[in-house]
């Protein structure tokens, strides 16, 4: 009895498994059918919608107008207008590297669907053969990302091991639910630039609004020679901060202790915790 019931069970597995595949083969005959009756669209066609107010992107060779998606996007606008009116595969297959957007994502996108990527001779357009690296918003050198080997992808060899990427990093330092600073910044080769302080604020004191004569203002003076100081560092000097006064000046007697040095090394480091914000 047990032999039937193991037989019966080997036939029943089969035969889903055959399902599953005819269902699956039938599925990509249905898109690709479908493909062929999409509005085809050039390059150049898809090149002249490269804005906020009309922004499509091809991916895996369609055309999706997401216009009216940018302002939900997670991030920051620029990092979604950075592939309008361009082949954006890239961009979609590595969210982070190696790491696509989620199938989610991926049945939000096609709500979009406008056509799909031809050539000048109506010829379906690969990935591969359009939007030359140089052009790439997220390449650091301009050379092509054409492979996700660690061998070849600096990028994913540096998570790998572990190692900050290059890209725009955002973080915070939060005490009891209260933001108190907000730094963005920008690593390249593991150097730190352009960091700036999106909120800074201790006890009430807003110090971005603070001007010349306010009583606090040499705070604010001391955190913007941090900024300066950092730059162009590697990011392991941000250890330094714990020893405030080796990084900035004695202010109009405010002390290293006043700065809190800590508060901002937390912010960066959580920064760097988050992951990469936008690609460079």
């Amino acid at each position: 009895m047990n032999k039937i019931a193991y037989s019966a069970f080997i036939a029943f597995v089969a035969s889903l498994f055959t399902l599953v595949s005819i269902s699956a083969l039938s599925s990509s005959e249905r898109d690709t059918a479908g493909d062929e009756n999409l509005d085809p669209i050039t390059l150049d066609q898809l090149a002249e919608h490269d804005n906020a107010d009309s922004c499509w992107k091809a991916i895996h060779g369609r055309v999706y107008d997401i216009t009216g998606y940018v302002p939900d996007h997670p991030t920051d606008a620029e990092v979604i207008l950075a592939w309008c009116g361009r082949e954006a595969t890239e961009g979609w297959d590595n969210k982070r590297p190696g790491v696509p957007h989620s199938p989610r994502a991926q049945e939000r996108l096609e709500r979009y669907l406008i056509g799909r990527l031809v050539d000048e001779e109506g010829e379906p357009v690969e990935p591969s053969a359009t939007a030359p690296a140089a052009t790439d918003p997220r390449s650091d050198t301009g050379a092509a990302r054409a492979s996700l080997s660690p061998a070849e992808d600096e990028r994913l060899a540096r998570a790998m091991l572990g190692l900050p990427l290059d890209g725009h990093y955002r973080g915070v330092f939060t005490d009891r639910g209260s933001i108190q600073v907000n730094v963005t910044f920008d690593l390249r080769d593991g150097r730190i630039h352009s960091l700036e302080y999106r909120h800074l604020a201790y006890r009430g004191v807003d110090y971005l609004v603070l001007e010349e004569g306010d009583e606090q203002y040499p705070v604010m003076l001391q955190h913007r020679q941090i900024a300066e100081r950092l730059e162009g560092e590697p990011i392991t000097r941000i250890f330094a901060l714990y020893e405030p006064e080796r990084m900035v000046d004695d202010v109009d007697g405010y002390s290293g202790a006043t700065l809190r040095g800590a508060k901002v090394i937390s912010a960066i480091r959580d920064a760097l915790n988050r992951g990469v914000y936008a690609w460079p």
